[in-house]
């Protein structure tokens, strides 16, 4: 995906949100819920689609995902 596709619909999806809802605060929910909602997702393929061991800790998952995932 382009970054310029990118930008006009996260903007996009940010103004609609912004009409949708009256408070600020509400959209940032909406958003975080939205972030959280898709790195979850994220990472259930990551491991559906990796043979990657189990990890004992949060700060070993992190590091595996960051060493196996780099551009």
């Amino acid at each position: 995906m382009s970054r310029e596709l990118f930008v006009l619909t996260y903007g996009a999806l940010v103004a609609q949100l912004c009409k949708d809802y009256e408070k600020d605060e509400d959209v940032n929910t909406c958003l975080d819920r939205m972030g959280y909602s898709i790195g979850v997702r994220l990472i259930d393929d990551f491991l559906a689609r990796s043979a990657v061991k189990k990890c004992r800790s949060y700060s070993e998952t992190a590091d595996m995902i960051a060493q196996d995932h780099q551009p």
